[in-house]
């Protein structure tokens, strides 16, 4: 159910009723900050909101970014489960550890080292 919720408004933030909803929220602030000439109190109010809102949006991101990761995870094992010629201990890998992955990379591609890894951009 919040997973749900969380998954919702993180797709309702990234479109640009979102966006400006947000713009809208930190505009009041500012103008909540001209009232009040940007005093000790206002400055410590605005900070503690922001601080928090943008804690949120982290979690909001990370939550939608995993569950995105998952799906596609999950797809993934479906490809590799309906190819014949795959390979199929590559089938939940994402669970393994960072040295089983090396492990299992060197086993899939035996040409690859350390140092072509450290070259290579991802």
């Amino acid at each position: 159910m919040v997973d749900r919720n969380i998954t919702r408004l993180a797709t309702w933030l990234s479109k640009p009723a979102g966006f400006m909803a947000t713009c809208f929220v930190v505009a009041a602030g500012l103008g909540a900050g001209i009232v009040l000439s940007f005093n000790d109190h206002w400055a410590l109010v605005f900070n503690l909101f922001l601080s928090i809102a943008a804690l949120l949006m982290a979690g909001i991101i990370l939550v939608a970014g995993a569950k995105d990761t998952s799906a596609i995870q999950a797809k993934l094992d479906e490809l590799i489960r309906a190819v014949d010629e795959a390979d199929d201990h590559l089938i939940g890998i994402d669970q393994r550890s960072s040295e089983e992955l090396k492990k299992v990379r060197v086993t899939v591609d035996p040409t690859h080292n350390e140092t072509k890894a450290a070259g290579r951009v991802s």
